[in-house]
């Protein structure tokens, strides 16, 4: 008998009627499923558009899939369209026939075709190899995943006797005051919003996300299955900074786990970032939370997590990729000109 795999997959674009072969390829590659919620909100209903996804179809039979997520992004003073690459799967017997990379390549064709000009990611160690090396990315440098102890007891690998102390020299990290703030543990409006969004875009000759009302509204959204509540801080009634955060919740059944996601962290006063930060840990303690997790490289972000006992925990390599024939005015290679938030990455 023949158990070779075939090597008679042909490529195509996915649409919204191949979410469920995508989700059961998935099921195959990582051995769990997400709910199926979070797929629909992440693959159909980004504001800036349907994700652009190619196949590796075997008859009915899906041997791999590649994904893109398009956002905006603003390089110095323009706000281009943009993607991230995320969800990168060959079927376990289909490994070594080049699907990953004829997906990719492909996949940026139809990215390109709808106006996208840049791509950016943060590889696994299995994907990295192939997205340096054979499709022309670039590794612009590293940020910082940072983490915050809330209760390090409930985490699998802390032995029963160290428990205790673990709570204990978690307990005693900073966790930032609230001082004269205002809490309140809601969504601002959207004119609220406004002047926050607007000083996260207005440093000079760099490149990050876009934000808006239309696209952090979305990013926070039920469907994204995390539970995502906002704390905002206000002096006088002017809101002075707010932050998201939120866990897996239910939907996410036995795979869910308990660490909190800061996704959000909008303001440039130092203490109202503080008085946030406070907010959220007190949060997390009560949710059950074992940790509070974020990624950024943006430096009074940076002051703010360190004044409030977070730790860094690794770096993740960060790689970008242009897809316009002409140059940027912002040097969109050069790592120190980027500025990234949580929610800029699709998972922790």
């Amino acid at each position: 008998m023949n158990n070779k795999p075939s090597t008679r997959w042909t490529i195509r674009e996915a649409g919204p009627e191949d979410l469920d072969a995508i989700r059961s390829l998935y099921l195959d590659v990582w051995g769990y499923n997400r709910p199926r919620s979070f797929d629909h909100w992440r693959y159909l209903t980004a504001p800036d558009g349907q994700c652009p996804v190619t196949l590796a179809a075997d008859g009915e039979k899906l041997a791999g899939a590649y994904t893109v997520w398009p956002v905006k992004i603003r390089v110095g003073d323009e706000v281009v369209t943009g993607a991230q690459s995320m969800d990168t799967m060959t079927h376990p017997n289909y490994q070594g026939q080049g699907v990953f990379t004829k997906l990719a390549e492909a996949c940026y064709e139809i990215a390109a075709a709808r106006g996208t000009e840049i791509l950016y990611g943060f590889p696994n160690p299995l994907s990295y190899p192939g997205f340096v090396k054979r499709l022309g990315w670039t590794h612009t440098g590293d940020v910082t995943h940072w983490i915050r102890f809330i209760k390090p007891s409930k985490h699998p690998k802390i032995p029963g006797l160290a428990k205790p102390v673990a709570d204990l020299a978690a307990a005693l990290l900073p966790r930032g005051r609230r001082r004269d703030y205002e809490i309140t543990p809601a969504k601002p409006t959207d004119s609220e919003l406004e002047p926050l969004l607007a000083q996260w875009r207005q440093e000079a000759g760099t490149c990050r996300i876009e934000r808006n009302t239309e696209w952090i509204s979305w990013r926070t959204a039920p469907e994204a299955e995390n539970d995502y509540r906002w704390v905002a801080a206000r002096r006088g009634g002017t809101l002075a900074a707010v932050g998201v955060w939120g866990r897996q919740n239910e939907a996410w059944g036995k795979v869910a786990d308990n660490r909190a996601h800061l996704v959000e962290l909008l303001g440039d006063d130092p203490q109202a970032l503080e008085a946030v930060l406070a907010t959220i840990i007190e949060q997390s303690a009560a949710s059950g939370s074992v940790l509070l997790e974020t990624v950024t490289n943006v430096e009074h972000i940076c002051r703010a997590l360190r004044r409030a006992g977070f730790l860094k925990h690794r770096q993740a390599p960060f790689i970008v990729r242009s897809l316009r024939k002409t140059n940027f005015a912002t040097d969109i290679l050069a790592h120190d000109n980027w500025r990234i938030m949580g929610s800029d990455v699709d998972t922790f």
